[in-house]
């Protein structure tokens, strides 16, 4: 089969994200709330977010969020917003008021040879052709994936031989268990939260155990990092944000799984920007992890202030078992690449669910194909991975993509696991001698994936990254 290899750099403009400005200071509405710019509002709590350049030192009484993150206590909201533009003023300081963050789980919808009982029912690893990939390598256990999420069993048999270095953001300990009554509907005090422990499932429940299902990187190492619950509602602080990322780049982490996002359009916070991009940068020795976010579920276009535009980020929209986008998946500019929505994975207390799903759903399956890469290649950089899991990516014959190559719904395709094999695994008599491809294209004479997903008798577009890193 022929295949058209091309390589653009598209340059595209990204929002800068929520930060103080002197000359245009924020508002006070009443109640702690304060206006940051027209249609942002927020309620500030008695505390100031710090970032510091390495040598400069935090204010007496800042407590260490870790790395280079700071929180400082203050008396009240307005002293927050009055100490935050102080220090912003700051040569090597980003400073901001400590601020509820409404968010959400990205699944908060209804979306209705190995020996793991319900391997049979993860359709979306047929899909993607994954036990070609398996009988290769099942990952690594010197690949560390982050998954921050809400509650995580990590007592799950199929989890708990993959797990290393727990920790809950919230309550600052190491423990990310599901709490009693989180999530509960109903007002019970059961184990109701089964979000976070599904998505860990799907990045790394362990194969051929007689439990649960098979994960993307069976093998690799899971730290799970608690950011939702323990009765938050669907509000979170910054600090705690921010405190779920350094305890990641604390890890050493290969690839960073971002379910969750907030419940409305919000621009990013200028300190998370900042953590997420050194998680992006500074991990594994400079190589940097893939930081991976689903796309959201509220069927509308994400803005190019949000979170999910960041050019640090990986942002996955989710389809179906037919390869159609979903009903709700969030869709725009910043969408990178579509994954099929998982809906089968496990449950707390050694349970199953099926109705999984979401955009929650698709980006560990993203973050999972990515780690298996980062497997078998420890020294693909943060934009090495995404780059390989775009330009590896499909083009999906249901809808046209425009002169780039993107679609709003897809991104650059819908992620293909088998390219991804074949760029790091070249066939037996290839002539780079058997290492893995690194850089540029090593993508001709792939072998189209069968079904659905299929590119059959088209060129195979292959993509630079539509949006420059910021370093």
């Amino acid at each position: 089969m022929f295949s058209l290899l091309l390589t653009l750099a598209l340059p595209a403009a990204q929002a800068a994200p929520l930060a103080l400005d002197a000359a245009a200071p924020p508002q006070a509405l009443g109640a702690d709330r304060y206006r940051f710019r027209p249609q942002v509002e927020l309620r500030v709590l008695p505390a100031v977010v710090l970032t510091l350049d390495p040598g400069v030192a935090p204010p007496a009484g800042a407590e260490h969020l870790g790395g280079r993150s700071w929180r400082l206590p203050v008396r009240d909201a307005a002293q927050a917003v009055r100490q935050a533009l102080e220090l912003d003023a700051r040569p090597g300081v980003l400073a901001f008021p400590d601020v509820e963050l409404p968010l959400k789980r990205t699944q908060d919808i209804d979306p209705t040879s190995f020996d793991d009982p319900s391997r049979g029912g993860q359709w979306y690893l047929d899909d993607l052709s994954m036990d070609e990939l398996f009988a290769i390598s099942l990952g690594d256990a010197t690949t560390r994936v982050a998954v921050i999420d809400s509650g995580i069993d990590i007592s799950h048999p199929d989890l708990s031989p993959a797990v290393d270095a727990p920790y809950d953001a919230w309550s600052d300990d190491d423990d990310p268990s599901p709490d009693p009554g989180e999530y509960c509907n109903d007002g019970s005090m059961d184990i109701c939260d089964e979000h976070g422990t599904a998505v860990s499932g799907v990045v790394a429940a362990r194969a051929d155990n007689g439990v649960g299902i098979v994960g993307m990187c069976a093998q690799c190492t899971l730290v799970p990092i608690k950011l939702l619950g323990e009765g938050t509602g669907s509000t979170n602080t910054l600090s705690v944000d921010v405190r779920a990322f350094e305890h990641a780049i604390e890890q050493d982490i290969s690839v960073i799984n971002n379910s969750w996002g907030f419940t409305e359009p919000t621009p990013v916070p200028v300190n998370l920007a900042a953590v997420i991009h050194r998680a992006a940068t500074e991990t594994r020795g400079g190589k940097g992890a893939l930081v991976v976010f689903a796309a959201g579920n509220d069927d509308r276009e994400i803005g190019p202030d949000e979170m999910e535009a960041l050019d640090d980020i990986l942002c996955v929209s989710a389809v179906d078992s037919y390869g159609n986008p979903t009903n709700y998946t969030n869709f725009g500019a910043a969408i990178d690449v579509a994954a099929p929505s998982a809906t089968v994975s496990i449950a707390p207390n050694n349970g199953l669910i099926e109705n999984f799903g979401g955009t929650s759903g698709a980006a560990p399956v993203a973050s999972g194909l990515a780690a298996w890469a980062a497997s078998m290649d420890a020294e693909l950089t943060a934009q090495d991975l995404h780059d390989l899991m775009v330009q590896t990516a499909v083009p999906s014959p249901l809808v046209s993509h425009d002169d780039s190559g993107h679609n709003d719904y897809y991104g650059y395709g819908l992620i293909d696991a088998l390219n991804v094999r074949d760029r790091l695994v070249p066939a037996t008599g290839d002539d780079t001698g058997g290492e893995p491809v690194k850089g540029g294209c090593g993508c001709a004479g792939t072998p189209a994936p069968a079904g659905l997903w299929a590119l059959l008798g088209l060129p195979l577009l292959v993509l630079r990254r539509r949006r420059s890193r910021a370093r």
